[in-house]
C-alpha cells in the first residue's frame, strides 16, 4: 500500500472516530434512564419512553463497536500491521479499505464468515 493511500485512510479513520465520539457524547443523555412520572403519563407513554431509551442504547452500542474497530485499525497502522486480512494474510484490496478503512478481512474471507 502506498503512503498516500495509507495517509488518506488514516485521515478517514480519524475523522470518523471524532464524529463517533461527538455522537456518543450527544446521545448519552438520550440513552440515560429517565424517571417517568406514573401519575402524569399513560401506560402507552411509558412503554414508548422505554422503547425510545432502548433504541438509543442500541444505537450507542453500535457506535461503540464501530469506534473500537476504528481504534484497532489505527493501532494496526501504527504497528505496520494494517491492510492485511486477519484470516488469510493477503492484502485487503484498496477499494475495500476505502469503503471501510476498519475492515479486517478480504472479501473472500468475509464472505465465509
Amino acid at each position: 500500500m502506498d503512503e498516500a493511500l495509507r495517509e488518506a485512510l488514516r485521515a478517514q479513520l480519524l475523522e470518523r472516530r471524532e464524529a463517533l465520539r461527538q455522537l456518543l457524547i450527544g446521545n448519552a443523555e438520550s440513552a440515560a434512564r429517565v424517571e417517568i412520572d406514573n401519575s402524569c403519563q399513560s401506560q402507552l407513554s411509558r412503554v414508548e419512553a422505554r422503547q425510545d431509551r432502548e433504541m438509543a442504547r442500541a444505537v450507542c452500542a453500535r457506535w461503540e463497536r464501530e469506534l473500537a474497530r476504528i481504534e484497532g485499525a489505527l493501532r494496526r497502522m501504527e504497528n505496520d500491521e494494517y491492510g492485511d486480512c486477519f484470516v488469510c494474510g493477503e492484502p485487503i484490496p484498496a477499494r475495500r479499505l476505502q469503503n471501510d478503512p476498519s475492515v479486517t478481512r478480504c472479501v473472500e474471507c468475509a464472505a465465509t464468515e
